[in-house]
């Protein structure tokens, strides 16, 4: 199956809540395919970080796991950041192509 999910809050508990769910549909099913987008305020994820929440290691995990991991160009532009070895750039394109692949969409 191939889940998507769109990830567009700044909120930390709800970013980390995220990427536990796209953990744990990697790790139930290994024939799974989990592709996660951040638009808006989702892109500053790792901004987010913290010893509470510690989304960088879960996004780490996620992407070691065959997550596909895309953060929203534009909105990087927008504020000054630039992809990663963890999170690539994506565009609506890739976005288009997320929703209309995944056989579940799921939105954050």
């Amino acid at each position: 199956m191939k889940i998507g999910i769109l990830i567009s809050t700044g909120d930390a508990e709800t970013i980390w809540n995220a990427f536990r769910f796209a953990n744990l549909c990697l790790n139930t099913n290994v024939n799974d395919e989990v592709s996660i987008f951040m638009h808006a305020k989702a892109v500053e994820y790792e901004n987010c970080d913290s010893e509470k929440f510690k989304i960088k290691e879960l996004a780490k995990a996620f992407v070691l796991s065959d997550g596909k991991l895309l953060a929203c160009g534009k909105c990087l532009g927008f504020r000054g950041l630039e992809e990663n070895n963890v999170c690539r750039k994506g565009s609506q394109k890739d976005l288009y192509e997320m929703v209309m692949t995944s056989d579940k969409l799921v939105c954050f």
